[in-house]
């Protein structure tokens, strides 16, 4: 997948715009860039480049909290994610794209009422629990994108709260986002000008992310959530439809 320079400018573009949107509302940077990037570099390239944009999108994130980190919640998660995110990649390597299109828009739209569900449960999750959510979650990790929501939700359920959540998670998804570029490579799915793109787009975030934490000051929390779910249903939508046409 090699993208002309004028391209790849308008995906760093991308990537900046995507940052500022996601972090009105707090998630979803991850599947905006999913279905604006589908017609871009085809749906089969796309959890790859986005693995390699994560790292770079995370690490900024897990500097800044990086005093917080709940190390037993890290360890728990990566422990039970690991084994069942190396199944799912495994999976997407195989599977047509046309399926592949499919399973991504779903869980792009599929994003927004999860979220609303995992919000309404306040029940405390311990050890089995927080394990067999983080295999669920490496596993969609691994076929997917737009599955952080699972995993901050997961968090927030087994007590962490604030910056504990966002160092922990950003680090998890970090490590996570290295397994599966590794896997993707090993795939034939990751070769050097998909590494490429993806961090363009990983640097590119990182200024609209600052941009994005001035704003969120200016506007109101609800119309920033309501804007986001919005967007994130369009853009599984179009996903659906490209994958289809």
């Amino acid at each position: 997948m090699l993208l002309d320079a004028p391209t790849l400018a308008a995906v760093g573009a991308l990537g900046l715009g995507a940052a500022v949107i996601g972090g009105l509302g707090g998630f979803g940077t991850g599947v905006i860039l999913a279905a604006a990037l589908a017609p871009l570099i085809g749906v089969k390239a796309l959890v790859p480049v986005l693995a390699v944009a994560g790292v770079i999108i995370n690490a900024g994130r897990f500097w800044f909290y990086r005093a917080h980190i709940d190390r037993a919640a890290l360890t728990a998660m990566l422990a039970a994610a690991l084994p069942f995110l190396v199944l799912g990649a495994w999976l997407y390597s195989v599977l047509d794209a046309r399926v592949i299109g499919s399973i991504l828009g779903l869980a792009v739209m599929g994003s927004v009422p999860l979220r609303r569900l995992l919000r309404r449960r306040a029940a405390v999750l311990r050890a089995p629990g927080l394990a067999a959510g983080a295999a669920v979650f490496g596993f969609s990790s691994g076929i997917a994108t737009g599955t952080g929501v699972i995993q901050v939700s997961l968090l927030l359920s087994a007590g962490l709260t604030g910056p504990a959540v966002l160092a922990t998670d950003a680090l998890s998804t970090i490590v996570l986002d290295l397994c599966k570029a590794a896997l993707f490579q090993r795939f034939d799915l990751l070769d050097a000008e998909a590494a490429a793109t993806g961090a363009v787009i990983g640097f590119a975030t990182l200024p609209g992310s600052a941009l994005a934490a001035w704003l969120s000051t200016r506007i109101g929390a609800k119309l920033h959530v309501l804007f986001m779910e919005t967007l994130i249903l369009l853009g599984g939508a179009s996903m659906l439809w490209h994958a289809w046409r």
